[in-house]
């Protein structure tokens, strides 16, 4: 057995914090679900020795499919101290989504809820579901799937051997999928657990006992890496399976939040809360933020009312790439930040050549956190991969004088109209800056002329009621050049946007 393993952090901290709380389940506005670190050692030993006994082995998968719940937690480090490998799959997928997903990743035993029990009930038999064994997180366990609390009852929960080399696969995560299917990303213990202590002793500075919130959902990275860094700090992990803004606030103050994590658009939903103010949130020392674009004001809003630092991320499932400090946050309010500790970045031209500080270029990144290749697409990992061991990502950014990187776009979004390339951030950034919007989306469409005309998606703030097209049109020709204002802009009352916060571009278009 080579080095640490997330198994061994269980043990640890169950070791030397028997009795702290490590994980608490809100739902409904209260408790659901909580558990000492002893207690969680020993739920989590019966996962593995319940899936041992049902022929899980080292390298095998375990599907996860529920909502936010402390059964995924238990899940994912059950699985991982047998050297098997959870894949929580997006509960907001459906039937062709979720087939897709289970026989991508062929797990032979699965965990679901009952908010994915219908789906699952229209599948669970179809020959490209490998799975062997479901079981049901709940009361009252559909025909096709055994009880969970039961599996766990009839298994032991002495402890097991955490049998994994720290360079050995630890998880399956899929990608979002905006653009075509998702695909698995593999992540060794090496990269969670160096992912961890970079979040802890560069991100978000965790203290021992840490109470951390999680509203995300736990099947995207985002979610799944502040869970292990929290356990690599021996905190308490709060789950919530929704999000309701006034309830959230409520659960902040009174779980007495420490650290926590949202996407812009919870944000706002936040910040729109008529009594804001009122709730004791004094606990709260680190709010981070990142999945898509906050903009300067958004930043200062939130770190006038909920006075806490403020903690920007970037990055994609293959690489979490960049933060940017609280104390640089408002005097570099545009930038992502700087690469990760233990990252390193470069910015390279379509041929995989150095631009030069300033100018715009594919990110590229290589270090120990960057995930370990695509399950079973070798020849999509070959091409993520330069020779040399970079993965080269469809991020456009530049880098200061001072290194910190400015995201600008995505190289596949990139709109060519009249033969002049268009970054949709840019214009987004721009349009973003009228005191009427609260939201924008720039996106291609085709044009007989010029073969793709610019396309502004707006949302209007709230108190917005002249806002017109010409207004914004008026407002982006001031200010950039003339090819880059949309030719077309659409108003709606909201963006679509995938489980994670991205926004779906796709449907824009």
């Amino acid at each position: 057995m080579g080095g640490q393993t997330v198994g061994h952090l269980v043990r640890r901290n169950a070791w030397k914090h028997p009795d702290r709380e490590a994980t608490v389940h809100r739902s409904g506005g209260q408790r659901v679900a909580e558990s000492t670190y002893a207690e969680f050692e020993r739920r989590v030993n019966r996962v593995a020795n319940g899936l041992a006994d049902l022929g899980v082995e080292a390298g095998d998968t375990v599907a996860l499919y529920m909502k936010n719940n402390v059964e995924t937690l238990e899940c994912f480090v059950g699985a991982m101290i047998l050297g098997a490998r959870p894949v929580p799959v997006n509960h907001r997928f459906k039937g062709q989504e979720v087939r897709y997903v289970l026989d991508d990743s062929g797990p032979e035993v699965a965990v679901v809820d009952g908010f994915g029990a219908d789906t699952v009930e229209e599948i669970h038999d179809d020959p490209l579901v490998p799975v062997e064994t479901f079981l049901y997180v709940g009361e009252d366990p559909p025909a096709f799937a055994d009880s969970y609390e039961a599996f766990l009852e009839s298994a032991s929960d002495d402890a097991v051997d955490v049998v994994p080399d720290r360079s050995d696969q630890a998880a399956l995560m899929y990608t979002s999928g905006t653009t075509g299917r998702p695909k698995g990303c593999r992540f060794t213990h090496d990269n969670l657990l160096t992912l961890a202590a970079d979040g802890v002793y560069e991100g978000d500075h965790l203290e021992p006992g840490n109470r951390h919130l999680i509203v995300t959902p736990l099947f995207h990275v985002g979610a799944f890496v502040p869970f292990i860094t929290n356990l690599y700090a021996g905190g308490t992990t709060v789950v919530t399976d929704g999000f309701d803004p006034e309830r959230v606030l409520t659960l902040l103050e009174e779980e007495s939040i420490n650290s926590t994590y949202f996407v812009p658009t919870q944000s706002r939903m936040l910040l729109s809360v008529d009594d804001v103010d009122e709730y004791d949130l004094s606990a709260l020392e680190s709010y981070g933020t990142g999945a898509a674009p906050s903009g300067a004001e958004l930043k200062r809003e939130l770190i006038e009312t909920f006075e806490t630092d403020l903690v920007e991320s970037f990055g994609q499932t293959e690489a979490l790439a960049t933060r940017l400090p609280p104390e640089r946050t408002l005097e570099k309010a545009e930038s992502v930040g700087r690469p990760a500790l233990s990252l390193r970045m470069k910015v390279v031209d379509e041929n995989g050549n150095r631009v030069p500080r300033g100018e715009i270029g594919r990110a590229a990144y290589k270090g120990p956190t960057v995930f370990d290749g695509y399950h079973d697409m070798p020849e999509k990992t070959d091409e993520a991969f330069d020779e040399d061991g970079w993965f080269v990502s469809d991020d456009l950014i530049r880098r200061d004088e001072e290194g910190f990187v400015y995201f600008v776009g995505r190289a596949d979004d990139m709109i060519v109209s009249g033969g002049e390339n268009v970054h949709p951030a840019e214009v987004e950034e721009v349009i973003h800056e009228h005191p009427d919007v609260d939201e924008v989306a720039v996106v291609g469409v085709p044009d007989e002329t010029w073969g793709e005309r610019v396309k502004a998606v707006v949302v209007p703030g709230a108190d917005a009621t002249d806002l017109d097209a010409e207004e914004v049109a008026s407002h982006v020709e001031e200010r950039i050049a003339g090819y880059k204002t949309p030719r077309e802009i659409e108003f709606r009352s909201e963006l679509p946007r995938n489980p994670t916060g991205k926004v779906l571009k796709s449907e824009l278009a």
